[in-house]
């Protein structure tokens, strides 16, 4: 009896070795590295992020901003503190980390081009404080593109985001615009934090984000709620009559709080059915009218599933400037022929 089921688990293993050399065999013979029809456009795109965030490190040095983190990341001088008197909620290291890669820029016109976006198309675009890198790479993408856009930003920043007086989201966005051909400008700036009004941060916090407004001449939006917020900023989105929406970071706005905010999927879709709570956010009411989205919020998620280097100290390399095609039809004859071992092993199993 014991002779039979080793025999049995032999068989197995030969088949499993079996089904592993069909599956080499189709990625080697049925498988198609193709480039991607808009890689100059990525590339134009990496290029002017990488000018920016080169810029907005010479910002920094001329007005003697560090960071009190340690980080072998090549663009480190994009991570804010770990703790300021703007500082929102906590944040992640690592991810801020992941973020200061100019591919998310090629992402970006990837997930744009398969929209169709062009430079007859209007973006919308929500952009936090959390994420600096990433927006910068947003409207490197969208500049790249040449189309249109609608920004609504946020002041606060989580932990190792743009968290510091002196560069704050704000100042970065005008540093561009000023000294590096940035095209866009924030339409709407609030405080951010809870509620999008401020909640949760202290006087000092609060007056500086106050101080900072002013000196760019902008007014701060304070919504009386959130469900207000949410409502205001949909208003104009569809007023603009916007293709497509981005969303960088974990804007409450954004996301909305009900109970289903926590489940928005990441990356790029097409549509997303969410609940009826007054308080889901924009993504979910747009997405009511067809609107697509992309959304950036898991950093590691996206870098991992578009072969993005997850180490912080190389910026180039990915594979996201090609598409992979396999055929199906092996796919399927290798999973057939597989499947059919297993069963004809298991029919003589029991004959014996």
């Amino acid at each position: 009896m014991l002779h039979l089921k080793i025999k049995y688990e032999f068989k197995l293993v030969l088949v499993f070795s079996f089904a592993l050399l069909l599956l080499y065999a189709v990625d080697k013979y049925f498988t198609k590295i193709e480039i991607r029809k808009d890689c100059a456009q990525m590339s134009e795109a990496i290029s002017l992020t990488e000018r920016w965030f080169n810029d907005v490190g010479q910002m920094k040095k001329e007005k003697k901003i560090s960071n009190d983190i340690r980080s072998d990341t090549k663009y480190n001088f994009l991570i804010g503190d770990e703790y300021t008197n703007i500082t929102t909620t906590f944040g992640s290291l690592e991810a801020k980390e992941l973020s200061a890669n100019p591919e998310f820029a090629a992402l970006l016109i990837k997930y744009l081009t398969n929209s169709n976006i062009d430079s007859t198309k209007t973006v919308g675009i929500i952009l936090s404080g959390s994420f600096p890198s990433l927006s910068i790479s947003c409207l490197a993408a969208i500049q790249t593109l040449n189309s249109k856009a609608i920004i609504f930003s946020s002041l606060g920043a989580s932990m190792f985001g743009a968290n510091q007086p002196g560069a704050t989201w704000l100042d970065i966005e005008n540093y561009l615009i000023k000294s590096s051909n940035l095209k866009y400008k924030s339409s709407l700036v609030t405080v951010g934090a809870e509620d999008d009004n401020g909640g949760g941060l202290s006087d000092d916090g609060f007056q500086i984000l106050k101080t900072t407004a002013s000196n760019y001449n902008v007014s701060l939006y304070y919504p009386p709620s959130l469900k207000e917020s949410i409502e205001k900023k949909v208003e104009i989105l569809l007023g603009g009559e916007i293709d497509i929406l981005i969303n960088i970071g974990g804007n409450q706005t954004s996301l909305g709080s009900c109970a289903h905010s926590s489940n928005i999927p990441n990356g790029f879709h097409r549509e997303y059915k969410s609940c009826n709570h007054e308080n889901r956010g924009i993504i979910a009411r747009l997405s009511e009218r067809e609107i697509p989205f992309i959304n950036l919020l898991n950093i590691k998620s996206l870098a991992i599933e578009n072969q993005i280097s997850l180490d912080p100290t190389v910026v180039s390399g990915g594979l996201i400037f090609s598409n992979r095609k396999t055929e199906k039809i092996p796919i399927a004859l290798s999973i057939i022929a597989s499947f059919g071992l297993i069963l004809l092993i298991r029919k003589k199993k029991n004959y014996e």
